[in-house]
């Protein structure tokens, strides 16, 4: 397949091996080129998403409708008029062929079609506030979108033409804007969630748009999941993200901000936003990683340490900041090796050895202590 014609969503329901790639019956030559279809043609990928689903849809694998007749009338359908599928083709490049079907067929099929893509989406949108937010945010975009949706059961890495790449989960959703790297912001808007590798670029943020939550980056990588309920969670993995709302009253201020304004997010850090309550929680996540730097053994190796280089070498290892009264504690010394255990163990062993407490709060960790004889 060297060229490739098709526009409408008929040409592909047609189209024999596309509907064997799409039923499991393709070589894998022909496997492959379906799968990069979306790259080589962006323009059409938008129909070749939808036929993809429909096709599922009416073989039943990807989604199950809420209506029982809807359901009913979609097996009766496919049982009764769906053809053998054909002899996998040979061929990497296999030519293209008409399949020929009862014009009454075809105008049912389309009808069940709609019905199938629409009950879906209505569905999602009654039952799913991200996607029908999601939905909304799509609709006012001031530029047309291309969107591509995960519907199977692995992860599927997106690349933008920017450079920077989005690993998207099952089930989930982004739209963004042709010629990606062409306008002055870069923007994206989720339903589900996803990991972000953004190119650093100052000059022009990026922007993750989930329910009611902005994330503004200039180039890091984090993690945006916007699931079913009312909440947003942000998780950083490297470098900064500030995030918002888009009821903030300073919320244009902050987007066309060179700064990261708002909440600022670090490594190890999440941020849920509550839309019940209206309020961003900031928090560590709950195992903290050490981050992508060169770690030597000895670095959690102490004999006789002040504590506040043993904090000092927690901080530099995890980008956690940890706050602790350093008059208060300046008699206390460690001697322990802290280097398998993750943080909050090793903070718990710390805590045990020198009668001392330590919390959670605001992203941060809180020591306590009554100090050192």
């Amino acid at each position: 397949m060297k060229t490739f014609n098709h526009s409408e969503l008929r040409d592909f329901l047609e189209d024999d091996s596309f509907r064997m790639w799409v039923f499991g019956g393709a070589t894998p030559e022909v496997a492959q080129w379906w799968e990069q279809f979306p790259l080589l043609y962006p323009d059409k990928a938008p129909v070749y998403h939808k036929a993809r689903e429909a096709l599922l849809a009416l073989q039943g694998d990807t989604f199950t409708l809420p209506p029982a007749r809807v359901r009913q009338n979609i097996r009766q359908i496919t049982q009764a008029t769906r053809p053998a599928v054909a002899s996998p083709p040979a061929a990497a490049t296999p030519p293209v062929r008409r399949l020929t079907y009862p014009v009454w067929w075809w105008a049912a099929a389309m009808v069940l079609i709609g019905m199938a893509w629409l009950g879906w989406d209505q569905y999602q949108r009654t039952t799913n506030p991200s996607a029908r937010i999601y939905q909304e945010l799509v609709s006012q975009a001031a530029t047309p979108l291309e969107e591509i949706t995960n519907t199977s059961s692995d992860n599927q890495l997106v690349m933008l033409t920017d450079g920077s790449s989005v690993l998207l989960l099952p089930n989930s959703r982004i739209s963004f804007p042709r010629n990606f790297n062409q306008h002055a912001q870069r923007e994206v808007y989720l339903t589900g969630e996803a990991f972000f590798e953004v190119a650093k670029n100052p000059e022009k943020p990026f922007f993750v748009y989930a329910n009611n939550l902005i994330t503004k980056v200039l180039g890091t990588s984090f993690t945006v999941k916007a699931s079913g309920n009312d909440q947003v969670n942000v998780i950083v993995k490297t470098g900064k993200v500030s995030v918002f709302t888009r009821s903030d009253k300073e919320r244009v201020e902050k987007q066309q901000s060179k700064q990261l304004a708002g909440l600022v997010l670090t490594p190890n850090q999440r941020v849920v936003f509550d839309q019940d309550e209206g309020r961003l929680l900031r928090s560590l996540v709950d195992t903290p990683t050490i981050l992508d730097m060169p770690i030597q053994r000895a670095m959690f190796e102490f004999s006789g340490t002040p504590i506040s280089r043993v904090f000092a070498s927690l901080e530099k290892a995890y980008g956690v900041e940890i706050v602790f009264d350093e008059e208060v504690m300046k008699n206390c010394y460690l001697t322990a090796s802290l280097d398998d255990e993750p943080l909050f163990e090793k903070l718990s062993m710390i805590c045990r050895t020198l009668d001392a407490q330590y919390e959670q709060m605001d992203g941060k960790i809180i020591i306590s202590s009554k100090g050192c004889r």
